[in-house]
Protein backbone atom coordinates (compact mmCIF):
# COMPACT_ATOMS: atom_id res chain seq x y z
CA UNK A 1 0.00 0.00 0.00
CA UNK A 2 0.49 4.08 -0.56
CA UNK A 3 1.18 5.62 2.93
CA UNK A 4 0.87 9.80 2.51
CA UNK A 5 3.70 12.00 3.81
CA UNK A 6 1.66 14.18 5.73
CA UNK A 7 -0.69 13.60 8.69
CA UNK A 8 -3.24 15.75 7.09
CA UNK A 9 -3.71 14.15 3.88
CA UNK A 10 -4.21 10.72 6.17
CA UNK A 11 -7.02 12.41 8.30
CA UNK A 12 -8.54 14.22 5.32
CA UNK A 13 -9.22 10.63 3.77
CA UNK A 14 -10.81 9.00 7.34
CA UNK A 15 -12.81 11.90 7.45
CA UNK A 16 -14.11 11.36 3.67
CA UNK A 17 -14.42 7.55 3.94
CA UNK A 18 -16.58 8.31 7.45
CA UNK A 19 -18.88 10.65 5.64
CA UNK A 20 -19.35 8.33 2.82
CA UNK A 21 -20.28 5.45 5.24
CA UNK A 22 -17.71 3.65 6.43
CA UNK A 23 -18.50 4.12 9.77
CA UNK A 24 -18.04 0.52 11.18
CA UNK A 25 -14.00 0.55 12.09
CA UNK A 26 -11.31 -1.15 14.17
CA UNK A 27 -8.03 -0.11 14.81
CA UNK A 28 -4.90 -0.11 16.99
CA UNK A 29 -1.42 0.41 17.39
CA UNK A 30 1.44 -2.06 15.95
CA UNK A 31 5.17 -2.18 15.70
CA UNK A 32 6.67 -1.43 12.58
CA UNK A 33 8.38 -4.96 11.85
CA UNK A 34 4.81 -6.86 12.31
CA UNK A 35 2.81 -4.51 10.26
CA UNK A 36 3.67 -6.04 6.59
CA UNK A 37 2.81 -9.03 7.80
CA UNK A 38 -1.00 -7.13 9.60
CA UNK A 39 -1.75 -5.57 5.46
CA UNK A 40 -1.26 -8.73 4.18
CA UNK A 41 -3.69 -10.69 6.61
CA UNK A 42 -6.21 -8.19 5.55
CA UNK A 43 -5.71 -8.28 1.67
CA UNK A 44 -5.93 -11.63 2.29
CA UNK A 45 -9.26 -11.41 3.71
CA UNK A 46 -11.83 -8.28 2.82
CA UNK A 47 -9.63 -7.61 -0.37
CA UNK A 48 -8.33 -3.72 0.92
CA UNK A 49 -6.41 -3.19 -2.71
CA UNK A 50 -9.61 -2.88 -4.70
CA UNK A 51 -10.07 0.52 -6.66
CA UNK A 52 -12.59 2.89 -5.60
CA UNK A 53 -14.62 1.59 -8.58
CA UNK A 54 -14.70 -1.98 -7.83
CA UNK A 55 -15.76 -1.00 -4.19
CA UNK A 56 -18.59 1.04 -5.67
CA UNK A 57 -19.44 -1.79 -7.55
CA UNK A 58 -19.41 -4.28 -4.71
CA UNK A 59 -21.33 -1.93 -2.62
CA UNK A 60 -23.96 -1.60 -5.62
CA UNK A 61 -24.13 -5.31 -5.27
CA UNK A 62 -25.07 -5.20 -1.93
CA UNK A 63 -21.45 -6.05 -0.42
CA UNK A 64 -19.75 -4.41 1.86
CA UNK A 65 -16.82 -2.17 1.23
CA UNK A 66 -13.40 -1.86 3.25
CA UNK A 67 -10.42 0.36 3.47
CA UNK A 68 -7.46 0.11 5.35
CA UNK A 69 -5.29 3.45 6.08
CA UNK A 70 -1.97 3.85 8.70
CA UNK A 71 0.30 6.00 9.35
CA UNK A 72 3.93 6.07 11.19
CA UNK A 73 3.38 7.46 15.10
CA UNK A 74 5.33 10.35 15.54
CA UNK A 75 8.37 10.13 17.66
CA UNK A 76 8.39 5.78 17.86
CA UNK A 77 8.77 3.22 15.62
CA UNK A 78 4.72 2.20 15.44
CA UNK A 79 2.08 2.27 13.43
CA UNK A 80 -1.49 3.56 13.68
CA UNK A 81 -3.96 1.91 11.18
CA UNK A 82 -7.61 1.57 10.68
CA UNK A 83 -9.98 -0.88 9.11
CA UNK A 84 -12.86 0.80 7.79
CA UNK A 85 -15.86 -0.71 6.56
CA UNK A 86 -19.61 -0.36 5.51
CA UNK A 87 -23.00 -1.86 5.71
CA UNK A 88 -23.34 -4.99 3.55
CA UNK A 89 -22.57 -8.58 3.32
CA UNK A 90 -18.78 -9.37 4.28
CA UNK A 91 -16.95 -11.75 6.60
CA UNK A 92 -15.34 -9.16 8.15
CA UNK A 93 -18.49 -8.54 10.70
CA UNK A 94 -17.86 -12.10 11.80
CA UNK A 95 -14.23 -11.86 12.25
CA UNK A 96 -13.83 -8.18 13.75
CA UNK A 97 -15.64 -8.39 17.23
CA UNK A 98 -13.85 -5.78 17.96
CA UNK A 99 -16.10 -3.32 15.54
CA UNK A 100 -17.14 0.06 16.79
CA UNK A 101 -19.45 2.75 14.76
CA UNK A 102 -18.29 6.09 14.14
CA UNK A 103 -21.25 7.66 14.77
CA UNK A 104 -21.52 6.46 18.76
CA UNK A 105 -20.18 8.66 21.43
CA UNK A 106 -18.29 5.84 22.75
CA UNK A 107 -17.49 4.28 19.20
CA UNK A 108 -15.51 7.31 17.73
CA UNK A 109 -12.91 7.42 15.62
CA UNK A 110 -9.52 8.25 17.42
CA UNK A 111 -6.00 9.47 16.32
CA UNK A 112 -3.87 8.24 19.09
CA UNK A 113 -4.64 10.73 22.11
CA UNK A 114 -4.97 13.58 20.40
CA UNK A 115 -7.99 14.00 17.89
CA UNK A 116 -11.13 12.53 17.50
CA UNK A 117 -13.93 12.11 14.59
CA UNK A 118 -17.14 13.81 15.65
CA UNK A 119 -20.07 15.29 13.56
CA UNK A 120 -20.36 19.09 14.65
CA UNK A 121 -23.59 21.82 13.52
CA UNK A 122 -23.65 23.47 10.70
CA UNK A 123 -25.01 26.82 10.05
CA UNK A 124 -27.98 25.33 8.36
CA UNK A 125 -29.41 22.82 10.44
CA UNK A 126 -27.41 19.69 9.32
CA UNK A 127 -24.54 18.12 10.78
CA UNK A 128 -20.72 17.63 9.16
CA UNK A 129 -17.55 15.29 10.21
CA UNK A 130 -15.15 16.78 11.85
CA UNK A 131 -11.30 16.22 13.36
CA UNK A 132 -11.43 17.81 16.86
CA UNK A 133 -8.44 17.54 19.77
CA UNK A 134 -9.48 15.40 22.81
CA UNK A 135 -10.00 16.51 26.36
CA UNK A 136 -6.84 15.14 27.83
CA UNK A 137 -5.22 17.01 24.66
CA UNK A 138 -6.84 20.83 25.68
CA UNK A 139 -6.13 19.89 29.36
CA UNK A 140 -2.56 19.38 28.25
CA UNK A 141 -2.38 22.56 26.00
CA UNK A 142 -4.24 24.82 28.91
CA UNK A 143 -1.48 23.74 31.17
CA UNK A 144 1.06 24.43 28.95
CA UNK A 145 -0.11 27.63 28.25
CA UNK A 146 -0.37 29.22 32.33
CA UNK A 147 3.16 27.82 32.71
CA UNK A 148 4.53 29.66 29.55
CA UNK A 149 2.55 32.93 31.39
CA UNK A 150 4.08 32.68 34.48
CA UNK A 151 7.45 32.20 33.05
CA UNK A 152 7.98 36.49 33.70
CA UNK A 153 11.35 36.90 32.48
CA UNK A 154 10.91 36.88 28.89
CA UNK A 155 8.02 36.14 26.14
CA UNK A 156 9.59 33.99 24.23
CA UNK A 157 7.98 30.99 25.89
CA UNK A 158 4.31 32.19 25.38
CA UNK A 159 5.41 33.01 22.03
CA UNK A 160 6.50 29.22 20.87
CA UNK A 161 3.37 27.44 22.57
CA UNK A 162 1.39 29.94 20.48
CA UNK A 163 3.12 29.03 16.83
CA UNK A 164 3.02 25.57 17.92
CA UNK A 165 -0.70 25.98 18.64
CA UNK A 166 -1.25 27.57 14.92
CA UNK A 167 0.39 24.76 13.01
CA UNK A 168 -2.19 22.36 14.13
CA UNK A 169 -3.89 21.30 11.23
CA UNK A 170 -7.13 23.06 10.36
CA UNK A 171 -10.17 21.04 10.61
CA UNK A 172 -13.26 23.06 11.95
CA UNK A 173 -13.23 21.40 14.51
CA UNK A 174 -10.12 22.05 15.67
CA UNK A 175 -10.20 25.86 14.55
CA UNK A 176 -12.87 26.25 17.33
CA UNK A 177 -10.45 24.71 20.27
CA UNK A 178 -7.88 26.97 18.64
CA UNK A 179 -10.19 30.01 19.34
CA UNK A 180 -10.73 28.74 22.84
CA UNK A 181 -7.37 28.27 23.71
CA UNK A 182 -6.52 31.93 22.25
CA UNK A 183 -9.37 33.19 24.87
CA UNK A 184 -8.17 31.02 27.77
CA UNK A 185 -4.86 32.48 27.26
CA UNK A 186 -5.41 36.07 27.00
CA UNK A 187 -7.71 35.57 30.01
CA UNK A 188 -4.83 34.40 32.07
CA UNK A 189 -2.25 37.02 30.78
CA UNK A 190 -4.57 39.46 31.98
CA UNK A 191 -5.26 37.85 35.62
CA UNK A 192 -1.11 37.27 35.93
CA UNK A 193 0.63 39.76 34.06
CA UNK A 194 -1.88 43.18 35.20
CA UNK A 195 0.97 45.14 34.47
CA UNK A 196 2.58 44.61 31.75
CA UNK A 197 1.11 45.84 28.37
CA UNK A 198 -1.84 44.11 26.56
CA UNK A 199 -1.01 40.77 24.66
CA UNK A 200 -2.87 39.62 21.43
CA UNK A 201 -2.70 36.06 20.31
CA UNK A 202 -1.84 34.87 16.44
CA UNK A 203 -4.29 33.75 14.24
CA UNK A 204 -6.36 30.65 13.76
CA UNK A 205 -5.14 27.58 11.75
CA UNK A 206 -5.03 28.31 8.25
CA UNK A 207 -7.92 26.24 6.82
CA UNK A 208 -7.47 22.52 5.18
CA UNK A 209 -7.66 22.24 1.93
CA UNK A 210 -8.34 19.39 -0.81
CA UNK A 211 -4.56 18.46 -2.26
CA UNK A 212 -3.42 15.10 -4.12
CA UNK A 213 -0.13 14.55 -1.48
CA UNK A 214 2.76 12.18 -2.60
CA UNK A 215 3.17 8.52 -1.64
CA UNK A 216 5.74 6.37 -0.13
CA UNK A 217 5.56 2.52 -0.14
CA UNK A 218 4.67 0.74 2.92
CA UNK A 219 7.71 -1.65 2.33
CA UNK A 220 10.14 1.40 2.52
CA UNK A 221 8.50 3.46 5.17
CA UNK A 222 9.04 0.35 7.48
CA UNK A 223 12.87 -0.18 6.49
CA UNK A 224 13.14 3.25 7.41
CA UNK A 225 11.74 3.05 11.13
CA UNK A 226 13.61 0.14 11.38
CA UNK A 227 16.98 1.92 10.31
CA UNK A 228 16.13 4.47 12.82
CA UNK A 229 15.30 7.35 10.55
CA UNK A 230 12.60 9.26 10.00
CA UNK A 231 9.72 7.17 8.24
CA UNK A 232 9.58 9.76 4.90
CA UNK A 233 12.77 11.24 3.24
CA UNK A 234 13.98 11.56 -0.02
CA UNK A 235 17.51 10.08 0.37
CA UNK A 236 18.36 6.94 -0.28
CA UNK A 237 17.74 4.16 2.54
CA UNK A 238 21.34 2.52 2.47
CA UNK A 239 23.59 0.44 1.51
CA UNK A 240 23.39 -3.24 2.13
CA UNK A 241 26.43 -3.09 4.90
CA UNK A 242 24.12 0.35 6.28
CA UNK A 243 21.24 -1.75 6.81
CA UNK A 244 19.95 -3.66 10.24
CA UNK A 245 20.11 -7.76 10.08
CA UNK A 246 16.41 -7.44 10.20
CA UNK A 247 15.72 -4.90 7.98
CA UNK A 248 18.46 -5.89 5.46
CA UNK A 249 18.25 -8.45 2.42
CA UNK A 250 22.09 -9.52 2.58
CA UNK A 251 23.20 -12.62 -0.03
CA UNK A 252 23.54 -15.53 2.27
CA UNK A 253 24.26 -18.09 0.13
CA UNK A 254 23.74 -18.15 -4.06
CA UNK A 255 21.04 -20.67 -5.55
CA UNK A 256 22.78 -23.83 -7.09
CA UNK A 257 20.08 -23.24 -9.96
CA UNK A 258 20.04 -19.93 -10.85
CA UNK A 259 23.76 -18.71 -9.83
CA UNK A 260 21.81 -15.65 -8.24
CA UNK A 261 22.21 -14.37 -4.37
CA UNK A 262 18.85 -15.45 -2.31
CA UNK A 263 18.38 -12.56 -0.39
CA UNK A 264 16.51 -12.78 3.17
CA UNK A 265 14.78 -10.59 5.19
CA UNK A 266 11.27 -8.98 5.06
CA UNK A 267 10.71 -8.04 1.48
CA UNK A 268 12.88 -11.57 0.28
CA UNK A 269 9.52 -12.97 -1.17
CA UNK A 270 9.03 -10.23 -2.91
CA UNK A 271 11.94 -9.82 -4.29
CA UNK A 272 12.08 -13.53 -5.24
CA UNK A 273 8.32 -13.22 -7.02
CA UNK A 274 9.46 -10.32 -9.12
CA UNK A 275 12.47 -12.40 -9.82
CA UNK A 276 10.82 -15.63 -10.76
CA UNK A 277 7.35 -13.74 -12.16
CA UNK A 278 7.80 -15.46 -15.84
CA UNK A 279 7.88 -18.72 -14.55
CA UNK A 280 5.18 -18.06 -12.30
CA UNK A 281 3.19 -16.62 -15.50
CA UNK A 282 4.16 -20.07 -17.08
CA UNK A 283 2.71 -22.37 -14.16
CA UNK A 284 -0.52 -20.11 -13.84
CA UNK A 285 -0.98 -20.93 -18.22
CA UNK A 286 -0.27 -24.37 -17.24
CA UNK A 287 -3.30 -24.03 -14.40
CA UNK A 288 -1.04 -25.08 -11.55
CA UNK A 289 -2.35 -24.23 -8.50
CA UNK A 290 -0.86 -21.22 -6.35
CA UNK A 291 -0.44 -23.95 -3.54
CA UNK A 292 1.64 -26.03 -6.33
CA UNK A 293 3.38 -22.73 -6.73
CA UNK A 294 4.52 -21.96 -3.73
CA UNK A 295 5.51 -25.74 -3.32
CA UNK A 296 7.77 -25.10 -6.08
CA UNK A 297 9.34 -22.18 -4.63
CA UNK A 298 9.50 -23.54 -1.33
CA UNK A 299 11.64 -26.15 -2.26
CA UNK A 300 13.93 -23.74 -4.56
CA UNK A 301 14.38 -20.78 -2.24
CA UNK A 302 14.01 -22.19 0.90
CA UNK A 303 11.65 -20.35 4.59
CA UNK A 304 11.11 -17.34 2.34
CA UNK A 305 7.87 -18.70 1.09
CA UNK A 306 6.88 -20.61 4.66
CA UNK A 307 4.04 -17.98 3.88
CA UNK A 308 0.09 -18.59 4.42
CA UNK A 309 -1.45 -19.06 1.06
CA UNK A 310 -3.67 -16.38 0.98
CA UNK A 311 -0.49 -14.15 1.61
CA UNK A 312 1.15 -15.91 -0.70
CA UNK A 313 -1.75 -15.85 -3.59
CA UNK A 314 -1.82 -11.70 -2.89
CA UNK A 315 1.89 -10.81 -3.14
CA UNK A 316 1.89 -13.13 -6.22
CA UNK A 317 -0.50 -10.45 -8.00
CA UNK A 318 1.42 -7.48 -6.58
CA UNK A 319 4.73 -9.17 -7.77
CA UNK A 320 3.35 -9.79 -11.48
CA UNK A 321 1.75 -6.07 -11.75
CA UNK A 322 5.16 -4.60 -11.01
CA UNK A 323 6.95 -6.76 -13.37
CA UNK A 324 4.56 -5.97 -16.64
CA UNK A 325 4.57 -2.53 -15.34
CA UNK A 326 8.50 -2.50 -15.89
CA UNK A 327 8.70 -4.62 -18.93
CA UNK A 328 6.05 -2.18 -20.60
CA UNK A 329 7.93 0.88 -19.58
CA UNK A 330 11.35 -1.25 -21.27
CA UNK A 331 9.14 -1.38 -24.29
CA UNK A 332 8.21 2.11 -24.49
CA UNK A 333 11.70 3.52 -23.71
CA UNK A 334 12.70 0.96 -26.50
CA UNK A 335 10.08 2.36 -29.31
CA UNK A 336 10.91 5.69 -28.88
CA UNK A 337 14.76 5.11 -29.66
CA UNK A 338 14.10 3.18 -32.60
CA UNK A 339 11.72 5.98 -33.70
CA UNK A 340 14.55 8.71 -32.93
CA UNK A 341 16.87 6.49 -35.47
CA UNK A 342 14.49 6.28 -38.12
CA UNK A 343 14.04 9.62 -37.74
CA UNK A 344 17.72 10.52 -38.18
CA UNK A 345 18.33 7.82 -41.30
CA UNK A 346 15.10 9.90 -42.92
CA UNK A 347 16.96 12.97 -42.50
CA UNK A 348 20.38 12.27 -43.74
CA UNK A 349 18.64 10.52 -47.03
CA UNK A 350 17.04 13.72 -48.14
CA UNK A 351 18.43 14.70 -51.10
CA UNK A 352 20.60 17.90 -50.70
CA UNK A 353 18.81 20.98 -52.18
CA UNK A 354 20.04 23.66 -54.48
CA UNK A 355 19.26 26.61 -55.50
CA UNK A 356 20.72 29.47 -58.58
CA UNK A 357 20.73 32.50 -57.56
CA UNK A 358 20.85 35.57 -60.30
CA UNK A 359 23.53 38.10 -59.46
CA UNK A 360 21.02 40.72 -58.37
CA UNK A 361 20.35 38.10 -55.65
CA UNK A 362 23.66 38.11 -54.59
CA UNK A 363 24.25 41.56 -55.00
CA UNK A 364 21.51 42.33 -52.72
CA UNK A 365 22.28 39.83 -50.28
CA UNK A 366 18.59 37.89 -50.74
CA UNK A 367 19.44 34.11 -49.84
CA UNK A 368 16.14 32.46 -50.13
CA UNK A 369 15.27 29.12 -47.87
CA UNK A 370 16.57 27.83 -44.99
CA UNK A 371 19.99 24.92 -45.32
CA UNK A 372 20.52 25.22 -49.16
CA UNK A 373 23.43 24.79 -50.81
CA UNK A 374 23.97 28.20 -53.10
CA UNK A 375 25.34 27.30 -56.84
CA UNK A 376 27.16 29.97 -58.76
CA UNK A 377 26.89 28.95 -62.19
CA UNK A 378 28.09 31.67 -64.10
CA UNK A 379 29.32 34.91 -63.84
CA UNK A 380 27.11 38.18 -64.25
CA UNK A 381 27.03 39.43 -68.03
CA UNK A 382 27.15 43.42 -67.91
CA UNK A 383 23.41 44.02 -67.99
CA UNK A 384 23.21 42.49 -64.94
CA UNK A 385 25.32 44.29 -62.72
CA UNK A 386 22.86 47.36 -62.75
Amino acid sequence: MQIPVHKTSVMQALQNAVARGYVWHVSGVIAADKFLALEDKFAERYDIGLSRWQRCRQRRQGAAGVRFFAYPEQGTTRFLWWLLFTEGESNVFQQEHGRRKASDRKGRLFWGTEFELVQLPTPNGKVSWSWRMTRERVQAWQEEIQAAIRTTRDDNAIKAVMARLVRLPGFKGVRQQVFELHRFAKDDWGRIRRKAKSWEPPARPGYVRFRSDETASAAQVVQRLLMGKAPFGKEPVGSERELPEEGAMPAVNENSQTGLPIPRGLDASRVLLIREAEQIRTFIAERWSYESIRLWLLDRYGEAFDIPLPAFRERVRRALQAKAGSVLKGKAEAIQAVRVVDQAKEKESEPVKEHCLSWEDRRTGRFPGSGTNVVHRKKPNRDELY
